[in-house]
């Protein structure tokens, strides 16, 4: 089981926040983004972390080697600034086409119950989803029986949509040879400042990917100034719980 992790873009939303970093290294309560992923990551059974870097990647680089004595391995996104999470997942191909893999947003604050709800299911290809009333800018899911995944992404109607995909999942290594397909079709039709979630949504066709829910546990995806201040609340529940179990 490797994790990959999406660190390359920007943040401009977060600006003047992000103006000589990058989102992943802003803090919550003392502990950076980017630190508070590892942290659930390494809980787990995960024998190796892949980050995709791009905008001051070397910040990112020298946090981890810095922080942690693990095995990890940089993806360099050189042309970041005019490509989104499609084009860095394509980057790290090589690391997801022999492996089963959790794949990470890498601006998503979460309680590790998320990826143990993750770890734990029956389904070898999951995704996180939160039920709720959606907006246009969400990560809208379409299910169909069973809690399978019939269509992912933001131009869904709202009316159609079960909830938001949080931006962490888990596939095999089964499902990985047509992902990459996919990865490949849609970086090849020039489309490379999609969100990832348009290949996963042809592979759809072809492989039952299902949801799980994670509603109402805490997590978030850290895009504003205002989701940048939940995110610190929402640590902080989290540390108050974490201490309360240990």
């Amino acid at each position: 089981m490797r994790a990959i992790i999406l660190d390359a873009g920007e943040g401009r939303r977060l600006r003047p926040l992000t103006n000589s970093k990058p989102k992943c290294l802003l803090k919550i309560n003392d502990v950076t983004i980017l630190e508070h992923q590892i942290f659930n990551i390494t809980e787990f059974d995960v024998k190796e972390i892949v980050i995709v870097v791009g905008y001051h990647a070397n910040q990112v680089i020298e946090k981890v080697k810095k922080s942690f004595s693990l095995e990890v391995r940089f993806v360099l996104n050189p042309i970041y600034y005019k490509t989104n999470t499609v084009y860095s997942l394509w980057l790290a191909r090589k690391f997801i086409k022999d492996s089963d893999f959790i794949y990470l947003n890498g601006d998503v604050v979460f309680h590790r119950e998320v990826l143990k709800r993750l770890l734990d299911s029956c389904h070898d290809n999951c995704i996180a989803v939160e039920r709720k009333l959606v907006s246009e800018e969400e990560v809208k899911v379409v299910l169909g029986s069973n809690n399978i995944v019939k269509a992912i992404g933001k131009n869904i109607e709202l009316s159609k949509a079960y909830g938001e995909f949080i931006g962490i999942a888990k596939f095999s290594k089964n499902f990985s040879g047509l992902f990459i397909n996919k990865l490949n079709e849609v970086v090849g039709e020039g489309l490379i400042n999609e969100f990832f979630e348009v290949a996963l949504n042809r592979a759809l066709k072809n492989y039952e990917v299902y949801a799980v829910d994670i509603s109402g546990i805490p997590c978030i995806e850290v895009d504003t100034y205002e989701d940048f201040n939940t995110a610190k609340k929402i640590y902080s529940k989290i540390f108050e719980e974490k201490g309360k179990s240990d």
